[in-house]
């Protein structure tokens, strides 16, 4: 089989608090844990949110796990710091690590997967020009052969249509609930 990458991307936001935060956590490490055990396949958890530093809003994208870098105890080790706070910077923090994705892919299957609960929203950020900035970074990525799958991940309210069209129109055929 050909070598392989896997980039698991969860929403850090607020509003992912609880179960969906914790459900996609437990995803994320199973998945990892199955790379670990498959020779040639890494797999890379990264959070995003935004978040204050020295006083200003940014948007925020962790790299928490990196198989090529970092062994499973690494994942133990964060978990106790993994919370959810902030904001939804979905597109901007896709376009901050665009170079990563793409380089890290070359010559290898590869596969962004995006766990999230909500829209794009960060200040001025939002609305349908988030949805079109996003939908461009995951355009970005397939163009580059990257197979892409994002997961709106519901709570107990569901979804609204309203959120369901956005979300198709950010991740098409890409999208799942």
């Amino acid at each position: 089989y050909n070598p392989g990458i896997i980039h698991i991307s969860i929403d850090n936001s607020g509003s992912m608090n609880g179960d969906r935060f914790d459900n996609a956590f437990t995803t994320a490490v199973a998945i990892a844990k199955a790379c670990s055990m498959i020779e040639n396949m890494d797999c890379v958890i990264s959070f995003r949110a935004g978040a204050e530093f020295a006083g200003n809003n940014c948007p925020v994208m962790l790299i928490a796990y990196d198989s090529r870098k970092h062994g499973m105890s690494q994942i133990k080790t964060m978990l106790p710091y993994c919370c959810t706070s902030g904001v939804t910077p979905e597109g901007l923090c896709f376009d901050a690590i665009m170079k990563e994705i793409i380089n890290s892919s070359k010559g290898k299957d590869a596969y962004f997967v995006n766990m999230s609960d909500g829209m794009p929203w960060y200040g001025g950020y939002y609305g349908a020009d988030a949805h079109k900035h996003t939908r461009n970074q995951v355009k970005k990525m397939t163009k580059e052969g990257i197979k892409v799958i994002s997961y709106f991940i519901t709570g107990s309210y569901g979804i609204k249509e309203s959120e369901r069209n956005a979300f198709n129109a950010m991740y098409g055929k890409e999208a799942q609930y």
